[in-house]
């Protein structure tokens, strides 16, 4: 299998920045229209994976145009810091947060694998659809551990390659002819010809679990769903 994206390293993390401020004003739409919706039933599930309290405070890394923290603001009532790589992605998120009118909703750029926050402060981190973007997974994992609570959980929504033989074709057709047709109508082609080929590339899930008790999780599991498309890995700090 012959890569034309970049998969790793810097090389990688430049180019998925200036893909996502190309795209970011259609990132909803092509998100809602290519996914069916189902992007969304995926995200409820997530939310419902990680409870939290009013107190608590919840990092939604490659947060994009902020739909998984506004989601977790809206069912708990937690505070929500979202962040992003990507400037543009970050300011449609800001846009949106207006309507809520409230300072529990805050969104800033942030590279994951290094980012400002203090240790142990945050009490559960997600991340939707964008580890697989990162450029150094170990680097972002250990850091992700860092910056939460001891108790805390990490959820971490990714596509997968399909545990269904007979859906495998109809999912590589899809992914790899349709989406990149109706992401060229919109804007940038080449972003979701990426998309299919960065779900090739990635981790399979043994390794994705590896990684994540290589950088301190614990109590590490993750479910299926969709035929296998889509996975949730979930863990814990425990120290």
């Amino acid at each position: 299998m012959s890569a034309k994206f970049a998969h790793k390293g810097t090389e990688k993390k430049k180019y998925v920045k200036q893909m996502f401020n190309d795209i970011s004003n259609h990132y909803d739409k092509l998100n809602l229209l290519s996914s069916f919706g189902i992007d969304r039933y995926w995200r409820r599930i997530l939310v419902k994976k990680v409870p939290l309290s009013d107190n608590d405070i919840l990092l939604d890394v490659a947060t994009g145009t902020g739909d998984v923290a506004f989601a977790f603001y809206k069912k708990y009532n937690s505070k929500s810091i979202g962040v992003d790589i990507a400037e543009k992605m970050i300011d449609i998120a800001n846009q949106k947060s207006i309507k809520y009118n409230s300072n529990k909703l805050n969104f800033s750029v942030e590279d994951a694998e290094s980012m400002s926050f203090d240790n142990n402060y945050f009490s559960a981190l997600t991340i939707s659809f964008g580890f697989r973007n990162l450029g150094f997974y170990d680097k972002a994992l250990v850091e992700f551990h860092r910056v939460l609570r001891v108790g805390g959980k990490i959820a971490i929504l990714e596509f997968s390659n399909p545990t269904s033989k007979w859906f495998t074709p109809i999912f590589k057709f899809y992914f790899k002819n349709v989406i990149p047709l109706l992401g060229s109508l919109f804007t940038r082609k080449d972003a979701y010809m990426y998309l299919p080929e960065s779900v090739d590339y990635f981790l399979k899930r043994d390794e994705m679990c590896l990684k994540m008790k290589k950088a301190g999780f614990e109590n590490i599991e993750y479910q299926d769903m969709t035929f296998g498309v889509a996975t949730i890995y979930i863990g814990e700090k425990s120290e």
